[in-house]
């Protein structure tokens, strides 16, 4: 499913996690093949992606015949592979680890949590329960925005400069906040998920889930169930009140 050039080559879905290793290669500069696939139509569970990635999720980072899965590694892999790209902070043992740790949470905690309160069924075929999933969910994403929210204060960043964990965020915030979590109560995330948008290869990435996602709906391929706001930017109704 993919050739040994030299050329990076990521695998991603309009609106997935995949925005993050996306923007990233943006960063970088450097040529890279970014290879839409049309999950509503079966591609991310093709023989040819099993071979490709097992687990059957996106994104996936190809560099010549490395496959790399697994937002926190990419993102350390790229930061390695192009360290003047400046993706994550590093140069002290202790904010390595955070940055790390903060990564793990991500994945871990916080995106597993903004994923049910989308997609409750994915924990239960049961419609009725998809309510009580749905809650849980976000009592769980406004404990870790009332987290981000503390450390937001006084800074603009995560880590003081902009890093591509800050990205990351701005992403678990728009899955958060378009489906269903207020976000009233945490200003300055709000804040901070602009202020990404703003940033010139976010607003590359955007656009091209916007244009891929547009083209999916164009074909019919998408379903009547998927919930409204699955790429791009908040609409003005969600965002802050200061923007």
């Amino acid at each position: 499913m993919h050739s040994s050039g030299s050329e990076p080559q990521l695998y991603w879905v309009p609106g997935t996690c995949a925005r993050v290793p996306l923007v990233a290669l943006e960063e970088i500069g450097e040529p890279f093949a970014p290879r839409v696939l049309d999950r509503y139509s079966g591609e991310t569970e093709s023989p040819e992606y099993a071979a490709l990635n097992p687990k059957l999720k996106v994104p996936v980072l190809v560099l010549d015949d490395w496959v790399i899965t697994e937002i926190p590694v990419i993102l350390r892999v790229l930061s390695r592979r192009w360290p003047e790209a400046g993706l994550l902070p590093d140069g002290d043992e202790r904010l390595e680890a955070d940055v790390d740790s903060t990564l793990a949470w991500f994945a871990s905690g916080v995106h597993p949590a903004a994923a049910r309160q989308r997609f409750p069924s994915v924990c239960s075929g049961e419609e009725s329960a998809w309510e009580g999933i749905r809650l849980k969910a976000r009592r769980e994403l406004e404990a870790a925005f009332k987290i981000l929210e503390a450390r937001m204060d006084e800074r603009e960043w995560l880590f003081g400069e902009w890093s591509i964990v800050d990205v990351y965020m701005s992403w678990l915030w728009f899955r958060a906040v378009g489906s269903g979590m207020p976000g009233t109560p945490f200003p300055r995330c709000g804040d901070h998920a602009l202020r990404c948008e703003e940033r010139p290869s976010v607003a590359r990435v955007l656009d091209l889930e916007e244009v891929e996602f547009d083209r999916f709906t164009a074909e019919g391929v998408v379903p009547d169930n998927v919930p409204p706001l699955q790429v791009g930017r908040l609409p003005d109704h969600l965002r802050p009140a200061s923007a």
